[in-house]
């Protein structure tokens, strides 16, 4: 990350590139991630939807098609995945409360 830093802020090399050239990262959220590329950055987020019924919904409308469900001839194939998908969408839920009911001995 230093060296991107360097790179970066270093004017002469920005116009060494392309006009049309980007550079696309991912990151999660880290208290080390350089303030630099932050305010310089145009920020996209993608929000996990709000309950398990539009986790669902959204898997099954643009990750799962049906040819995707038809790939497979297994018997217990769409269970497994509608299995994965609720499983997915209850985690996601349960991220806002934190540790709360994970592991936690009473």
């Amino acid at each position: 990350m230093d060296e991107l830093v360097e790179i970066l802020s270093n004017a002469d090399a920005i116009k060494e590139w392309n006009e049309d050239g980007r550079i696309w990262l991912t990151v999660e959220q880290s208290d080390t991630f350089p303030l630099f590329l932050l305010q310089t950055a145009i920020k996209i987020t993608n929000e996990p939807p709000k309950g398990i019924k539009a986790g669902l919904y959204k898997t099954f409308t643009s990750l799962v098609t049906q040819d995707f469900l038809e790939r497979v001839e297994h018997e217990n194939w769409k269970t497994m995945i509608f299995v994965m998908a609720f499983l997915h969408s209850v985690i996601l839920e349960r991220r806002k409360f934190g540790p709360l009911g994970w592991c936690i001995p009473y």
